[in-house]
């Protein structure tokens, strides 16, 4: 069995249905707003300053997501994801990983982001379709450290053995000034 999963970055919030399993409101200390949903074994984080607007998904593979993304690459193993965009006020440095790791809980991930201050974490675990008791049953979560401004993500996939893990770091621009 194999998967495509997908990131993808929109300019503004796509006409796009979800099916949110969990959601939440964060913000970043620079005044940036997140809005979290946990979608399926997927992620949707909405990023806004003002009338500035980035949305961010980690998902599998869907004919019906909008193709008007500012960025859409498909996750293979070994090859990392590191990009940075500018919007507006918003400046969005994202790092995306597909890794042969399975984290067996949320605590697991949050461990391997070592020394991180993390403020607030979004997990939801799903239920397991085999009964194999000896796979860990697959989840999302997402960790927020709002100090630093960036979000982290991890989706685990235990049936074919992988997770995919990133983090996201939003600031302002610098304003230069000219004398």
């Amino acid at each position: 069995m194999s998967k495509s999963i997908y990131f993808s970055l929109y300019q503004q919030t796509p006409d796009y249905f979800v099916r949110i399993f969990q959601s939440v409101d964060w913000a970043l200390s620079n005044g940036v707003t997140l809005k979290v949903s946990i979608i399926g074994k997927s992620h949707r984080v909405i990023s806004r300053k003002g009338s500035d607007c980035l949305t961010e998904f980690i998902t599998c593979f869907d004919h019906n997501l909008p193709e008007n993304s500012l960025e859409s690459k498909c996750l293979k193993p070994g090859i990392i994801h590191n990009q940075e965009y500018q919007y507006g006020d918003l400046k969005y440095r994202v790092n995306v990983e597909h890794v042969s790791q399975i984290f067996n809980a949320m605590d697991d991930y949050t461990g391997f982001l070592g020394d991180v201050s993390l403020s607030d974490t979004l997990t939801h675990v799903f239920t397991a379709s085999s009964e194999d008791y000896e796979v860990p049953l697959p989840f999302t979560g997402l960790v927020l450290s709002s100090e630093t401004n960036t979000f982290y993500t991890v989706h685990t996939y235990p049936e074919i053995g992988i997770s995919i893990i990133s983090s996201t770091n939003i600031e302002l621009p610098s304003l230069s000034i000219v004398k």
